[in-house]
This record gives C-alpha cells, structure tokens and sequence, in this order.
C-alpha cells in the first residue's frame, strides 16, 4: 500500500512540482484491507475481498481443509477475541466470537481436523515455571460460535524442567503439547507435554551451533517441498 501510493504519478508529480519545500514527515496509514491472488489463471492479478466484521488480524494463524483462520480483534479493540475465518474454495469470510480475550500465549492448532485454541490455564498471559495448567477450546460449529473446553494439569515435574519463559509451538496430534523458550537459541531444546499420560520430556536440538547467538522459533509439522512453483 505505502510502496503503490509513492510510485503513483499523481503523487510523485505533486512532490516534484507543486511542493514548495521537500518534506521530512511521512504520514502513513495502517491498509487492513485483504487482496487475494488466485493462482492457475492466466491473467494474475490481486482482488479485494471484504470481511463481515472489521476487525484487526493477528500473526496467529492457521489453515485446516481449506479454510485460513487468523485470531483477531474488534475495531477499537487491542485484544484478541474472535477467530475470523476466510474459505479458500468461496472466497468468503465469516467469523467466530470467543468468550474472552485470547492471553499472549494463545496458539492456533489443528486439533483432529477442527480449529482448536491452545493456551495457558492460568490468569496471566505467558507460559512460565509457576504455570499450572493448559486450556484446549475446540471449535464446534462456527455458525452458532460454539466451543468445546479441555483442561489438561500439569504434573508436578514441570517445574523441575522449565526454567524460563516458554511459548506453545502447538501439538502433535491430540496428545502432546510441544513448548519452546520464547527466546530459543543454542544449545537448543524443546518440551513435550504428553496429555494423556502426564508425562514431560525435554528433548536437545542437536546441529544448530553454527547458528550461536541467534534468536529463532520453533514449527511443528514442517515439510519441505522443493517443487518449483
């Protein structure tokens, strides 16, 4: 949106002609508008699609079976709580209120073929050593904005084995939750959370220590496709 506007002629002949002064203040404003690029045609080019409900997206998101689903807020709001979703077969949004505002260590998961929403049990936003217990909502119906709620405690040697911040890479399956250190670096690790049988693993990342002094995040389910598009 920034780069279109400077490009454009009418702005462009503005500044070298009618400015009187050249100016150091860029005013620019937030484009929360959503353009989609279909490919396979033979004439590419972007659409503007509109959304129901304005709102502001999240760097949360997912896509199960076609369908990308992103956290996000109200206009006017700072906090996330609703998951908007957009079909990729239509082309056509619609969206999902949730009770309360997302905590800071929410993560969108596949959950069994179902949108599910993973976060701390307890009342503050992070992943910590005091943290007792993890929240699953697993979204039901979309159209009557119904969720499922699954509580899962944590055994007491979690505090044996954390000792910094974490955040939720989310699950394999639907039995372990995976956890990094927000900030992950070498030598580097990362803990399972076994739903099922109480159990924690922390599991060393050996082959990154050319990479010392780095900060980086963690991914689950990556495959890498080296298919030229």
């Amino acid at each position: 949106m920034q780069a279109l506007m400077l490009r454009s002629q009418d702005f462009t002949e503005l500044f070298l002609t009618k400015s009187c002064a050249r100016p150091q203040l860029l005013f620019v404003l937030d484009d929360y508008s959503v353009q989609v690029l279909t490919l396979g045609t033979k004439n590419l080019s972007w659409r503007l699609v509109e959304c129901c409900v304005p709102h502001y997206f999240s760097d949360k998101w997912i896509c199960i079976s076609g369908v990308l689903y992103y956290a996000a807020s109200a206009a006017g709001s700072f906090e996330n709580s609703m998951v908007v979703c957009f079909d990729l077969r239509s082309g056509k949004f619609c969206y999902v209120m949730f009770s309360k505002a997302m905590p800071r260590s929410t993560t969108l998961v596949n959950y069994d073929g179902k949108l599910g929403l993973l976060m701390s049990g307890d009342s503050h936003d992070d992943v910590t050593r005091a943290t007792t217990s993890f929240e699953l909502w697993v979204l039901l119906d979309a159209a009557q904005h119904e969720w499922s709620n699954h509580v899962y405690v944590l055994p007491p040697s979690w505090e044996d084995v954390v000792s910094e911040d974490m955040r939720i890479a989310g699950m394999v399956g639907v039995n372990e939750i995976v956890l990094a250190p927000w900030f992950q670096s070498v030598p580097s690790y990362v803990i399972y959370f076994n739903v099922e049988r109480k159990t924690i693993t922390k599991v060393g990342i050996q082959g990154l220590e050319a990479f010392q002094g780095e900060s980086f995040k963690t991914y689950l389910n990556y495959v890498e496709n080296v298919k030229l598009l």
